[in-house]
């Protein structure tokens, strides 16, 4: 019986239809939830979130990384894992040099409101740029002077493609996802669509997201071709919150996304508020 999970990785590395998979593709697919899958190993999963619901790379299992390769979930209780060799890693690897300050709205008669939001939680603070004016001024340092709406958010099921991009710059599909994804916020305007994902850690830590936290949503809104897809990720610090925009995200073929394109993974700009000045 295996006890931990850490436990049944080193057993799953070391089998022989794992290996030629890696060495053959480049990942593993499990194909099977893993409350099924860890039968084979005697593990008990009641909850799978904590072993496949990996938003930070320093999140990733040692033993994983031990062998350069990372685990991201494939939906339904799924997962695959991939050699960092042949796949680049789709976790971020960012930083807050040469933010650009976002103008705040200052309003007397709401001071009471600006005070009542917890600064140190994902949804209120999401809410607290609308409040204070940080979304008109994020339109207008992207845009310009242009109409916007609040749009959808929350989680749903999704089915799409997805592909993956090796170190030669092939890209081949790797699985299909199949399974609940989440939706921090959006922001509409006329021709552009301002996907969010939020996260609230501790300073320095969460510059190390996963790609298919924004990738994986995304991919809802490939059907209105009118709008471009423009990938936030806002990252609260406290009182300080700082915002990573990506370029406009791109579809592989019209088919699914492109889990690490090393070129989306890098932001455009960056943004910084302080709530506490």
């Amino acid at each position: 019986m295996v006890e931990t999970w850490d436990g049944l990785l080193e057993e799953l590395v070391d089998e022989s239809e794992f290996k030629t998979a890696i060495e053959e593709r480049g990942f593993y697919n499990s194909n099977v939830s893993l409350k099924i899958f860890a039968k084979k190993y005697n593990f008990e999963s009641k909850n799978t979130a904590p072993y496949l619901s990996i938003n930070f790379w320093s999140e990733q299992s040692q033993i994983l990384k031990k062998h350069n390769m990372y685990l991201l979930r494939t939906g339904s209780g799924r997962f695959c894992i991939f050699d960092e060799n042949k796949f680049p890693s789709p976790y971020l690897q960012l930083n807050t040099n040469n933010s650009e300050k976002l103008d705040l709205e200052i309003d007397g008669d709401f001071k009471e409101l600006m005070s009542a939001f917890d600064t140190g939680q994902e949804n209120p603070g999401l809410e607290h740029l609308n409040a204070s004016g940080g979304y008109d001024s994020l339109i207008k340092k992207l845009f310009g002077n242009q109409k916007w709406k609040l749009g959808p958010r929350g989680g749903q099921g999704s089915e799409f493609k997805v592909f993956g991009k090796t170190t030669h710059n092939e890209i081949i599909p790797v699985y299909d996802y199949d399974g609940s994804e989440e939706l921090d916020y959006t922001i509409w305007t006329k021709e552009n669509i301002l996907l969010f994902e939020a996260k609230a850690v501790k300073p320095k830590y969460g510059l190390d997201v996963g790609w298919h936290k924004l990738a994986y949503p995304a991919s809802r809104f490939r059907k209105f071709k009118n709008h471009s897809i423009v990938p936030i990720y806002l990252l609260k610090w406290g009182n300080v919150t700082h915002l990573f925009v990506f370029p406009i995200f791109r579809f592989h073929n019209d088919e699914g996304i492109i889990i690490n394109d090393l070129e989306q993974l890098k932001p455009e700009r960056s943004f910084r508020i302080d709530f506490g000045t």
